[in-house]
């Protein structure tokens, strides 16, 4: 049987995504990173996966690859605010702050009310906590 023979409704598909994100919450790294790269084949052309394999290697620390995969998943979906926001998120947390800070306000211009300009927002500020200019 081949992955494209395989039956999964969108239900299944967000339950799946879901207990990547409850992976990845638990630390458990491993685990999540199976889950997000699975989820890729099943949705080559969705950046959510992608973005949240990213997250998994952003909460590792490895900030570079996190860029990476955000940066693929902005590529995926260019319109996406939520894989720009990740990968700005990635960008700030590996020390490219200009570039990051860049994007989170380009963000916060496309669409001031979206949930991804709050996160933006919120970057920003801990951006000045974090390291300070």
């Amino acid at each position: 049987m081949t992955l494209k023979e395989i039956s999964v409704s969108g239900e299944e598909l967000r339950v799946i995504l879901e207990t990547g994100y409850i992976l990845r919450e638990a630390a458990r790294f491993d685990e999540a990173e199976a889950v997000f790269r699975g989820m890729m084949e099943f949705l080559p052309e969705s950046d959510v996966p992608q973005v949240g394999l990213g997250t998994v290697f952003l909460q590792r620390g490895d900030f570079q690859t996190a860029q990476d995969i955000c940066a693929n998943a902005v590529q995926t979906n260019p319109e996406s605010l939520y894989a720009r926001v990740h990968y700005a998120e990635a960008l700030l947390f590996g020390q490219r702050r200009e570039e990051a800070e860049n994007e989170l306000r380009e963000i916060i211009g496309t669409n001031p009310d979206s949930p991804h300009s709050q996160t933006a927002k919120a970057l920003l500020e801990a951006a000045d906590l974090i390291c300070p200019q």
